[in-house]
């Protein structure tokens, strides 16, 4: 019992803490590389809720070669996250010298994307 009960816990805390919301995004990413690749330069930002696939973004948009997908909100205390779309070249750090981006390779062209300010 006391183990069906720690597992229980452990799920609890792994889905609570944005597990199950990866798993839907790499679930999605299919899906997502069909919008990064049709998201032109002008296509600007989609600045209100969107699904794709199994997984919900706050925002999406291209910055230059790479496209955005933002989780969670974004507010006066929470920095950005997500995942981005690089296929040219593996993202760096280059964009804003007061923000400290960073990106963890997980797939393809696909990064897990996060800033701190």
């Amino acid at each position: 019992m006391r183990v069906l009960l720690a597992a229980c816990v452990v799920l609890a805390s792994l889905t609570s803490c944005g597990y199950g919301r990866h798993e839907r995004v790499l679930r999605s990413l299919p899906e997502m590389e069909r919008v990064a690749q049709a998201m032109g330069p002008e296509d600007g930002s989609l600045d209100r809720p969107r699904e794709i696939g199994e997984a919900e973004f706050q925002a999406v948009y291209r910055e230059n070669d790479r496209v955005y997908f933002q989780v969670g909100e974004n507010g006066p205390s929470v920095d950005p996250y997500g995942y981005v779309w690089s296929p040219e070249r593996e993202p760096v750090d280059d964009s804003n010298p007061s923000v400290a981006s960073s990106f963890e390779h997980l797939q393809g062209p696909w990064y897990r994307w996060s800033d701190s300010h």
